[in-house]
């Protein structure tokens, strides 16, 4: 059999409010972007479409909070007959406009839901006896989402003070603290640990000279120098003793930077807690780069791959946000990478 069913094809998905759009949209579809992102923000798509008939300044127009799910499915991609699917999740419709000549519009789309505060109403408020995780949920709860916390360590504190910060934010900087990530995909805000998925063995080899790499950067800059230890040390006002913790990673260089802290710990336990975990903060900036690949749909947030080919650049890295676009010049996937720390 020729033609159309044997093509090797990328076909966007889509159901609207919960019915079924793939073909109304097929012949309008200019543009499509699926933004996995990176920890501390949330992931979002986008549709761009032709208006010729203006369809969608009229009937179709959408409306705040209309519910979009998507899904990349791939026919024929890597072998004749193969049929993949890429579940991209559920998303609220957040904004749209139109332009032209000639008339199109574009739908934004975002995985929180559009009628929460938690992204955009500033609190103040004193949490006292909490653990993070306790947080979380509180904040998943007014934000109308599911709680997802993968983190091995839950971190419990005597009094934190939320002030004029939007909860989501509060969140984010408490828990980038603990060295946990926190992510909003599909309905869920998720708390999951980077060092952990950093172990995870490679999911996918990219070597250089291969079809599959349409283009890249790598950089390396001495703003980024990673530092060779962290020094926590804090003073209570009511002790007479500094308590004071050095972590040094493992094959750490013999010289280099040290980065030093002082905040405000209980213990020495906190401290070396802090210190691993900052030092890992700063360092992780030192090794990022970005790929621009013909369309993967392995590719995606927190999944590990090999590098091979660039020289000194070559070795594990860990996905820090994807993006999947289907248009003009076919499928393809950008992924912003880091090398892991191992640590």
């Amino acid at each position: 059999m020729n033609g159309i069913q044997d093509a090797r094809r990328a076909v966007l998905v889509l159901s609207y409010n919960g019915k079924e759009v793939t073909k109304d949209i097929a012949d309008y579809l200019l543009d499509f972007s699926y933004n996995d992102a990176a920890p501390g923000t949330m992931d979002d798509l986008q549709i761009s479409l032709s208006d010729r008939e203006r369809k969608w300044q009229g009937p179709w127009q959408p409306t705040e909070a209309d519910k979009i799910k998507a899904e990349i499915r791939t026919i024929n991609w890597s072998k004749p007959g193969e049929i993949k699917s890429l579940p991209l999740g559920s998303f609220e419709v957040d904004s749209f406009e139109f332009a032209g000549p000639p008339d199109t519009v574009s739908i934004k789309a975002i995985s929180l839901p559009v009628g929460s505060n938690a992204r955009a109403e500033r609190r103040t408020r004193a949490w006292e006896k909490v653990t993070l995780k306790t947080i979380a949920a509180d904040v998943a709860k007014k934000a109308k989402l599911k709680l997802l916390y993968e983190a091995k360590d839950n971190p419990s504190y005597d009094r934190l003070d939320q002030t004029e910060q939007s909860d989501l934010a509060f969140l984010n900087d408490q828990a980038k603290q603990e060295g946990i990530a926190v992510k909003i995909a599909s309905g869920k805000l998720v708390l999951f640990d980077e060092a952990e998925y950093e172990k995870k063995k490679a999911a996918v080899t990219i070597e250089r000279g291969k079809d599959n790499v349409l283009s890249y950067q790598f950089s390396w800059g001495t703003a980024y120098t990673a530092y060779r230890a962290c020094e926590v040390s804090y003073k209570p006002p009511k002790s007479k003793k500094t308590i004071k913790y050095t972590y040094t990673p493992p094959k750490a260089p013999k010289t280099g930077p040290i980065l030093k802290i002082n905040q405000q710990v209980d213990s020495a336990a906190a401290a070396q807690r802090l210190a691993r975990k900052s030092l890992r903060e700063k360092n992780k900036e030192a090794g990022r780069a970005s790929l621009t690949l013909v369309g993967d749909i392995r590719m995606a947030a927190g999944v590990t791959i090999d590098i091979k080919g660039w020289g000194r650049f070559d070795g594990k890295y860990i996905i820090d946000s994807c993006r999947h676009q289907i248009g003009g010049g076919g499928y393809v996937t950008t992924i912003e990478i880091r090398k892991v720390l191992g640590w």
